[in-house]
């Protein structure tokens, strides 16, 4: 393992006081205690995450694509796309427009939708605040384009743990579109996302290990996400088995764990859903 790529995918002591060697009160830490940090760093950021939650309505695990389950600004609640889906067509018309799990009215226009995501960041919900991020970044639902408070919200939601938050910053840092790039910082919010259990910053850091030749430390971050059931990740264990980069032992069990949270993750209602959607 190279120590001084190490030191480069980390950040530096201002973001992350696990990696960096640095002066403390004008004492230079011994070698041993860097490289003693630098494995324990390694130890968190290899550790397989918990799963995702359960859908509160259906009790199976909550899809790993964000953009199969929704935020509730009402109660919340994070909910599946297969509920969602279940109660447009299986209910009265007087009851599709309220929430699948508190019941309460959906909110009628972009003002009311922010104004419940604005009680709920006041409320310290760091779901609404990566949500009402995105709006401000991206200058949607009625509000006015507002870099400044996006990355404020970012930062806010990252602080409580949110992975989807530190995911947002990492990809802010990456494509330097409403703050300078940074590659330290990106790297630093992409394993903060990774290990609280946001695949998508998992797979990138592989796919980053990968392109540095790291095959070792690579194939480690593909093993994690796949054994989430990230598809890509799934495939790319597979091919580095076929080359010798991954064990035969290791991409069994990675299979059946790959299985395993595909099962958890299935519904018949997720999939009358995809299929109503791809129509």
């Amino acid at each position: 393992m190279r120590i001084d790529s190490q030191i480069e995918c980390s950040c530096k002591v201002e973001y992350s006081k696990n990696i960096v060697l640095e002066d403390v009160g004008g004492w230079k830490r011994n070698i041993q205690t860097f490289h003693r940090e630098l494995t324990n760093f390694d130890e968190k950021l290899f550790k397989q995450p918990p799963p995702k939650e359960d859908c509160p309505i259906c009790y199976h695990r909550l899809p790993m694509v964000e953009g199969q389950c929704m935020y509730q600004s009402c109660c919340s609640k994070i909910l599946c796309g297969g509920c969602l889906y279940a109660n447009t067509v299986a209910t009265a018309d007087t009851e599709k427009f309220k929430c699948v799990f508190c019941r309460t009215e959906t909110a009628s226009s972009d003002e009311l939708h922010i104004e419940r995501l604005k009680k709920r960041v006041e409320a310290n919900d760091a779901q609404a605040m990566v949500s009402l991020g995105g709006f401000y970044q991206l200058g949607m639902k009625s509000l006015r384009q507002d870099h400044a408070k996006a990355l404020e919200l970012y930062h806010k939601s990252a602080k409580l743990g949110n992975n989807i938050a530190h995911f947002a910053l990492s990809d802010c840092y990456q494509n330097g579109d409403i703050v300078e790039k940074d590659t330290r910082k990106e790297t630093y919010h992409a394993q903060l996302a990774a290990m609280a259990g946001n695949v998508q910053a998992r797979y990138n850091l592989g796919c980053d290990e990968y392109n540095a030749g790291n095959m070792d430390r690579a194939y480690k971050h593909l093993m994690i996400s796949a054994n989430v059931g990230c598809d890509s990740s799934m495939k790319a264990v597979q091919k580095g088995y076929k080359s010798g980069f991954v064990t035969k032992d290791d991409n069994a069990k990675t299979a059946r764990a790959y299985g395993n949270s595909i099962d958890e993750m299935k519904s018949d209602d997720r999939d009358r859903a995809a299929a109503a959607f791809c129509t």
